[in-house]
């Protein structure tokens, strides 16, 4: 029989939204499970809520909320789904709901890491253990779960859900960072030659012989920071959100751009943030440009995105050695 004692506190920063989570697993010996195969089921938790920024969610309205915990090894991921319920003895305690969540396992001797996604009124957020190996004494894990990022449900057909902010931003009208298509992380000067996929004159990955025509997960620069639920859009998404959605230049906060209204009434604004070439910033509040994950098939060079201007948006393509910003979407859980 296992002995387990795990213990989740939650906790959200004001400013960035974040979420902290504590997870504490004792975990002795585990007995054969399914085909012989050893494995330790990490089972009860607690979590308690803190205060949480305005607009975000507030405890008091938070009486239950799911979960997905996942045991993610080398070459598998297997997650299970879990409840918590506030507690009608413990003020802001949300206890593991046995009777509607699944048991959770790991294998001994298999190193695996924990993934926990959760969702907290209209925020997502994700976290990732270091890398462990049960060998059946006991374990203890920390880890954290954070993101800056809540979604807007616009009612679009597809379900699919718009970040409220840029990726690298922490309200609506911030511009964020700028990515060069492809690259996960913001840089000082956008050209060829510091061009990731660029060597030698040549492209050496999307370049039309290997077949890909949309960004790996490895190099989505929103999947590389806010997790595998998160992800940039495609260019046919960017086409449902304008077909869609009721584009409305305007200004918001003094912060130049567009507001999307979805069809159930709700909205979205995406700022007019402008873009960079070589070490300098472009039309800033003037235009937007912004990238989804589409190649641009007619030429390698160019990747799809779409431009604000005051007149008008549209889906373009860009070199993709530029620095532009990203609206994420979620589209997990």
């Amino acid at each position: 029989m296992q002995t387990i004692n795990r213990y989740i506190v939650m906790r959200f920063s004001k400013v960035h939204a974040t979420l902290f989570v504590a997870i504490v697993l004792m975990l002795s010996m585990a007995s054969c499970h399914k085909d012989s195969v050893m494995l330790n089921p990490l089972a009860s938790f607690d979590i308690e809520l803190q205060k949480v920024s305005d607009g975000i969610a507030s405890k008091a309205a938070v009486t239950d909320f799911e979960a997905v915990v996942s045991v993610a090894y080398e070459d598998d991921t297997i997650g299970y789904n879990c409840r918590f319920v506030a507690s009608d003895s413990i003020s802001d305690l949300y206890m593991y709901d046995y009777a509607k969540s699944d048991v959770v396992y790991a294998a001994l001797g298999k190193p695996f890491r924990l993934l926990v996604d959760a969702i907290i009124g209209d925020m997502a957020f994700h976290g990732e253990s270091e890398i462990y190996v049960l060998e059946g004494d006991p374990l203890k894990v920390s880890m954290g779960l954070e993101s800056t990022f809540g979604y807007i449900d616009l009612g679009l057909p597809s379900g699919l859900k718009w970040a409220k902010c840029n990726l690298g931003a922490t309200s609506p009208e911030g511009y964020g960072s700028y990515f060069a298509w492809g690259e996960t992380s913001d840089k000082l000067d956008y050209n060829w030659d510091t061009y990731t996929y660029y060597n030698d004159s040549a492209l050496i990955k999307y370049n039309g012989s290997d077949g890909l025509s949309t960004l790996e997960a490895t190099d989505d620069a929103v999947t590389a920071r806010l997790g595998a639920n998160w992800r940039m859009p495609t260019k046919a998404e960017f086409d449902e959100l304008l077909n869609n959605c009721i584009a409305t230049f305007t200004t918001s906060n003094g912060v130049n751009g567009y507001q999307f209204t979805g069809p159930n009434g709700n909205s979205i604004f995406l700022p007019m943030a402008g873009g960079r070439e070589g070490e300098g910033l472009l039309s800033s509040g003037e235009s937007g440009f912004y990238w989804v994950s589409t190649l641009y098939s007619e030429d390698v060079e160019y990747a799809w995105g779409f431009i604000l201007e005051p007149q008008s948006c549209y889906e373009t393509s860009y070199y993709r050695m530029l620095g532009q910003t990203i609206r994420p979407v979620y589209a997990g859980m």
